[in-house]
């Protein structure tokens, strides 16, 4: 995965419609979330924390529902 995919797979996590339509998102997606899917997860919410912090504690609650899963890949 490269980072625009990273960057676009956040997007779409980020704005599952409800939390099933995010449990399928991450099904589907698991396999090709990688060591650079993990590092932009983790400096976009670095990033944000300074100018958005809503959208950081999103990435951090994402971040912490799927780095258990990372070792399954």
């Amino acid at each position: 995965m490269n980072h625009e995919e990273a960057i676009s797979l956040i997007r779409k996590l980020l704005t599952a419609e409800s939390q099933e339509a995010l449990q399928t998102l991450i099904a589907v997606n698991l396999p090709q979330m990688d060591n650079t899917f993990f590092a932009v997860l983790h400096d976009a919410a670095a990033a944000e924390s300074e100018h958005n912090p809503a959208v950081a504690a999103r990435l951090a609650s994402l971040a912490q529902t799927l780095l258990p899963l990372r070792t399954l890949i």
